[in-house]
C-alpha cells in the first residue's frame, strides 16, 4: 500500500489520473498534506533531498518508487550495488598505490590481475559482511516488532542510501590527487545516510539505528582483518581500510 512520505501513514492512492500527463496528487488524511510530492518531481530534485538528509525522499524511494517485492531486490538497485563495490576497489587500489611501503610488500609481487582480483573480492567480502550484520542485528532488536521483516529492504534501504560514493565519479573525472582526504568525507554521507534510511525503514529513531549501523561496520572491519591474515597479506589492512 502506498505511503504518505510527510507523516509515513498508509494512504489508498498517490495521484488520481484524469488523462494521460494530466493527474491530481494525493492529499493525506492524517497531516493533509500532499501524499508523495515527489510524484511529479524530477530526479534532481530527488538526488538533492537525498544529499540532505530528507525522511519524505527516502518514504518516496523505498515504499512508493521501488515494486514490492518478497524476495530480492530491484535490477536497478542491484546495479547500484555493484557499482559501490567497484568504488570501493577503485578506492583501495588508489590507496595502495600511494602508499611507499606495498613495493616491499608481497602483494605487489603478485601480477596486476591477481591484485585486482583480490582486492575486488576483499570489497564483495566486506560488503556482504556489512549486510549480513545489519540484518542479523535488526533481526535480534526488531524481530518480535514486525510480523514480517523484509530484509531484502534493509539491503535495498543501505544501498540506495550509500549513494554519497557516486561523488567519486567527479573526483576521477577531475583527476583529483586529495581523493584520499575527500574519501573520509564521502564515508561521513554514506554514515548519515545510511542512519536516516534505516531510521525511516525501520520507523525508529537515530540512536538504535546509529548502534545499528557501528555493529555492521564492526561485522565489516573483523572480516577484512579475518581475510587478510588468512591469505597472508595482513599488511593490506592498513593501506586498504575504508
Amino acid at each position: 500500500m502506498p505511503t504518505c512520505v510527510e507523516c509515513g501513514a498508509a494512504v489508498s492512492s498517490l495521484y488520481t489520473e484524469y488523462s494521460k500527463g494530466n493527474i491530481r496528487l494525493t492529499y493525506c488524511e492524517h497531516c493533509q498534506k500532499l501524499a508523495d510530492k515527489y510524484v511529479e518531481h524530477d530526479f534532481v530534485i530527488i538526488f538533492v533531498d537525498m544529499i540532505l538528509h530528507k525522511k519524505p525522499v527516502y518514504r518516496h524511494l523505498l515504499f512508493n518508487r521501488l515494486p514490492y517485492r518478497d524476495i530480492g531486490i530491484d535490477q536497478n538497485v542491484f546495479k547500484l550495488g555493484v557499482l559501490l563495490i567497484l568504488f570501493d576497489v577503485y578506492i583501495k587500489w588508489f590507496r595502495l598505490e600511494q602508499e611507499a611501503t606495498v613495493a616491499d610488500a608481497g602483494f605487489a609481487q603478485h601480477a596486476l590481475v591477481l591484485q585486482y582480483l583480490y582486492i575486488l573480492f576483499l570489497c564483495i567480502i566486506e560488503f556482504l559482511s556489512f549486510h549480513f550484520g545489519v540484518r542479523l542485528i535488526v533481526s535480534l532488536w526488531y524481530g518480535g516488532r514486525y510480523a514480517i521483516l523484509k530484509y531484502n529492504y534493509i539491503t535495498t534501504t543501505l544501498i540506495i542510501s550509500s549513494f554519497g560514493k557516486m561523488f567519486l565519479i567527479l573526483m576521477v573525472i577531475w583527476d583529483y590527487t586529495a581523493l584520499e582526504h575527500s574519501w573520509l568525507l564521502v564515508n561521513f554521507i554514506v554514515f548519515t545516510s545510511n542512519i536516516e534510511a534505516l531510521s525511516v525503514f525501520l520507523d525508529t529513531g537515530y540512536l538504535p539505528t546509529t548502534l545499528v549501523i557501528v555493529f555492521g561496520i564492526m561485522c565489516r572491519i573483523l572480516m577484512q582483518v579475518a581475510f587478510t591474515h588468512i591469505t597472508g597479506d595482513s599488511s593490506l589492512v592498513s593501506m586498504a581500510s575504508m
